[in-house]
C-alpha cells in the first residue's frame, strides 16, 4: 500500500509541477531562448488530477512533516487545482465590484 501511496505522490507531483511550468514558466523560457512573442502558443495544463492524487496520498503520509510538507507544497503551486480555480473566481469577482460605477452610466471594461 505505501509504494502505491509514494506512487500517486510522485505522479501527482509531476502533475502538479507540469501545471506551474505551463502557467508561470513557459513563457519566460521560451523568451530567453531568444524566441519571438508572436511564435509562442499557449498549452494548458491537466486540471484538477495533480493536487487530487497528491491530497490522496496525504491519506498515508501525513504522519511524515516533510513529505506532509512537500505535499502541501506541490497543492499549493498546481495552478490546475481547485483551490486556483476559487480563488480567480473569488477576485474576478472582487474585480468586478471594484469596476462597477456607483451611480449610473455603463460598466468600464
Amino acid at each position: 500500500m505505501k509504494w502505491m501511496m509514494t506512487a500517486l505522490l510522485v505522479l501527482g507531483g509531476l502533475l502538479c509541477c507540469l501545471n506551474f511550468y505551463l502557467s508561470f514558466l513557459r513563457y519566460p523560457v521560451h523568451r530567453m531562448m531568444g524566441r519571438k512573442k508572436e511564435d509562442y502558443r499557449g498549452a494548458s495544463g491537466i486540471p484538477v488530477f495533480g493536487s487530487l492524487l497528491v491530497a490522496i496520498s496525504l491519506l498515508s503520509f501525513w504522519q511524515s512533516p516533510w513529505l506532509l510538507t512537500t505535499a502541501i507544497g506541490l497543492i499549493l503551486i498546481d495552478t490546475g487545482g481547485l483551490h486556483w480555480f476559487a480563488g480567480t473566481m473569488l477576485w474576478y469577482e472582487v474585480l468586478k465590484k471594484r469596476n462597477r460605477p456607483t451611480t449610473g452610466g455603463t460598466v468600464r471594461p
